[in-house]
C-alpha cells in the first residue's frame, strides 16, 4: 500500500522522534557501562568521554563484589523487603480491590471516596515520621515493608478490573457454597493474573528503587536497603567509610565505583522486566478502560 505525502511525512516524523527518545534513554545507561568497564587511566586520557570502550578492566566491580561486603548485606535486606512487601502489597490490595468491586457492600461510596481523598492529599513528611516513631517501627526490619505496602491508585486500577469479570461465575460459585474468600482465591485471581502482575510489577519497582524511606527510618547500615548504599556512593565525594575499610590504603577511583555500583542495582529490573512486559501493557489497559 502506497501512502501519501502526508502519511509518509507523519511515518518518518515518528521514527525519528523515536530514535532521539531511545538515544537519550539508552546513551547515558551505555555511558554508565562504559565506565565502569574501563581502566581509570584510560578516562582520563580522553577526559570522560568513553561511549565505546577500547581496554576493558573489571576492577570496580571485582572490588564492589569481593571487599564490599556491605553491598551483599544491602543487597539481601532489598531482595528481603521487595519480596515480602509485594507479596504483602498484593494482599492488601487484592482483598480491598474485591471488596468495593462488590456492590452489596455497605458504606461503598463512601469507602472510596476516603481511599480517593488519600491520593489527593497527604499527611506530610513529619507528621508521618512522627507517627512511625511513636508505633516503634523506626530502625526496624520491616517499617520499610510496611509503610510501602498500599497504594490507593494500584487499588483502584484492579478494582475497576475485578469489576469487569461476569456476575454469573461468582453467582454459580455462590450458590454452590463457595465463601467470599473462596471466590476471591479460586475464581476472581485465577481470571485477573494480568492486572496482578502489573500492579505486582509496580510494587516491585517501588519496593527494590526506593531509598528515601530507608534515608527517614533506617539508621543502622545493616538493615540499609541497597539503593541507600548506592545513593552514598553517588552522592558523597568519596567512598563510604565501609568501602574505604575494606580498600585498605589504595582505594579505585571514585567515579569507577560509582558506575560500577550503578550497573549492579540496576540489573535485576533490566532481567525481570522484559518477562512481565506483555502483562504490564495488557493489565494496565484493561484496568485503566473498564469500571
Amino acid at each position: 500500500m502506497k501512502l501519501t505525502r502526508g502519511e509518509s511525512a507523519f511515518v518518518t516524523t515518528n521514527y525519528v522522534l523515536l530514535t532521539l527518545m531511545t538515544l537519550i534513554i539508552v546513551l547515558p545507561f551505555w555511558y554508565v557501562i562504559s565506565v565502569s568497564v574501563t581502566p581509570y587511566h584510560v578516562f582520563s586520557a580522553k577526559n570522560g568521554l568513553v561511549l565505546f570502550p577500547t581496554t576493558f578492566s573489571f576492577e570496580y566491580y571485582e572490588y564492589l563484589l569481593k571487599k564490599g561486603s556491605m553491598i551483599y548485606n544491602s543487597y539481601g535486606m532489598t531482595i528481603r523487603n521487595t519480596v515480602c512487601g509485594v507479596l504483602l502489597a498484593l494482599i492488601l490490595t487484592a482483598t480491598a480491590a474485591y471488596a468495593l468491586s462488590e456492590k452489596k457492600l455497605p458504606g461503598r461510596r463512601i469507602i472510596m471516596i476516603v481511599f480517593v481523598f488519600t491520593m489527593l492529599f497527604k499527611g506530610g513528611m513529619i507528621p508521618t515520621y512522627i507517627t512511625i516513631k511513636e508505633l516503634g517501627l523506626l530502625n526496624t526490619d520491616y517499617v520499610l515493608i510496611l509503610v510501602m505496602a498500599y497504594t490507593a491508585f494500584n487499588m483502584i486500577i484492579m478494582k475497576s478490573f475485578f469489576e469487569g469479570i461476569p456476575e454469573s461465575l461468582k453467582e454459580s460459585a455462590a450458590i454452590d457454597g463457595a465463601s467470599e474468600f473462596r471466590i476471591l482465591w479460586q475464581i476472581v485471581l485465577p481470571l485477573s493474573m494480568p492486572v496482578i502482575a502489573s500492579i505486582g510489577l509496580l510494587y516491585l519497582v517501588t519496593y527494590w528503587n526506593d531509598f528515601f524511606n530507608a534515608l527517614l527510618y533506617v539508621t543502622d547500615w545493616n538493615k540499609a536497603p541497597v539503593q541507600l548504599v548506592l545513593r552514598t556512593i553517588i552522592a558523597s565525594s568519596s567512598l563510604p567509610p565501609e568501602l574505604l575499610e575494606a580498600a585498605g590504603t589504595t582505594p579505585p577511583p571514585t567515579i569507577g565505583i560509582q558506575m560500577a555500583a550503578i550497573v549492579i542495582v540496576a540489573l535485576p529490573m533490566m532481567i525481570v522486566y522484559p518477562f512481565v512486559q506483555k502483562y504490564f501493557e495488557q493489565g494496565m489497559l484493561i484496568g485503566s478502560v473498564k469500571g
